[in-house]
């Protein structure tokens, strides 16, 4: 698959292609219909397939104060990533701001999509929306193409397990710790980026060396509070852990932590080092104990939990490391 960052620096002769548009935040079931779509009739064109996606999210430079923060489930590089695996031949990200935010939707049709791409065919969702204040939409394609002579197809809502898949429900899920049912209508596993900063040490005197990560996109969102069983990447391998995500209750802190522990990893420094963590389960919420002996206790039952479920997960095929 091949990268673009700006329609400037596609080759001066790219044309005829099948696109999807859309920003295609977490690229879940819904999403992975209309890439497979697009992909299925570039073949039948013979033609490339290309995704248009907008960098970054619209609404977060629509909403810019701190009260209409827009959480993410993917980044640009993890958007790569996933997309690598999906037959798309090119990935082109158009910048976001607000001029172009600005652009009317019939211009935005005849500059890029007429003009410089000179579609063959293009497919989107239902309830797609586009240009100034959101004005394009299913049919305002539909209109174009019978004008300029490219062929539109309309992707039904998808449903998995009777709910209709949408980047906001995946969000709140998450939002709400049940990583399960979050991952189960991505298609993967729900993850998220740390480098590994200096901490309490507390983990350490209770016997559970625990690596403290920074999030390096703060627009990413992380699960709510809570302990979950993890796989994690570190170096190209894999491990489970147990990842601690809360305010140190029964140390009566405030902050807001992420702590990952990792079962039967090696004694190594981590300091600085960046670790992928993948969702897997969520154990139990963030409890307050009244002694350390009580906490590291509860510690012990959920190491004994997960190394439970790591005879489960022998058979796995999903690749967490790249």
């Amino acid at each position: 698959m091949k990268v673009y960052y700006g329609i400037e620096n596609l080759p001066a002769n790219y044309e005829g292609a099948c696109v999807t548009l859309g920003v295609f935040d977490g690229l879940h079931l819904a999403h992975r219909q209309i890439i497979k779509q697009v992909v299925k009739l570039a073949g039948e064109k013979r033609s490339q397939s290309m995704l248009i996606t907008f960098e970054p999210h619209p609404r977060q430079v629509l909403n810019q104060t701190p009260d209409n923060h827009l959480p993410i489930l993917t980044t640009a590089p993890e958007k790569i990533e996933l997309l690598g695996r999906t037959g798309i031949d090119d990935l082109l990200f158009i910048k976001t701001d607000r001029n172009f935010l600005k652009t009317e939707e019939s211009d935005f049709i005849k500059q890029i999509l007429i003009n410089r791409l000179k579609i063959q065919a293009l497919v989107i969702g239902y309830d797609y929306h586009f240009g100034r204040e959101r004005r394009g939409n299913p049919h305002t394609l539909e209109s174009a193409g019978q004008e300029y002579g490219f062929k539109v197809v309309i992707m039904p809502p998808f449903y998995s397990n009777g709910a209709l898949v949408r980047s906001s429900l995946i969000r709140q899920l998450i939002a709400d710790g049940k990583v399960v049912e979050a991952n189960e209508l991505l298609g993967w596993s729900y993850s998220f980026s740390g480098k590994v900063v200096k901490g309490s040490g507390r983990g350490h005197n209770l016997g559970f060396p625990t690596a403290n990560l920074m999030t390096e996109v703060a627009q990413k969102l992380i699960p709510a509070d809570g302990v979950y069983f993890v796989k994690a990447c570190l170096s190209r391998k894999e491990y489970y852990g147990i990842l601690n995500i809360g305010v140190r209750k029964t140390f009566d802190e405030s902050e807001r932590t992420i702590e990952l522990y990792l079962i039967n990893f090696p004694d190594q420094e981590l300091y600085g080092r960046e670790i992928r963590v993948a969702m897997l389960e969520r154990l139990r919420d963030e409890l307050k104990f009244e002694t350390t002996a009580a906490l590291e206790e509860q510690m012990q039952a959920d190491l004994k939990l997960c190394i439970g479920k790591i005879s489960k997960k022998e058979n796995e095929t999903e690749v967490y490391c790249k």
